[in-house]
């Protein structure tokens, strides 16, 4: 099973212009993971959290 992940992306938006994205995180459980992202573009710089849930049967 695969434990943690990094992504990083770059476009471009057209209320923004360009941006590049950062997003890494780890899994906890199988079905439960925690992730953290930085986001800037030519306007503002952007930081989170979160929890991934994940289900289905």
């Amino acid at each position: 099973m695969r434990i943690g992940y990094l992504e990083a992306s770059a476009g471009a938006s057209s209320l923004t212009g360009a941006y590049a994205r950062l997003e890494g995180g780890a899994r906890l459980r199988e079905n439960l993971g925690l992730f953290a992202f930085v986001e800037a573009n030519p306007r503002e710089r952007m930081a989170g959290a979160g929890m991934r849930w994940t289900f289905g049967w």
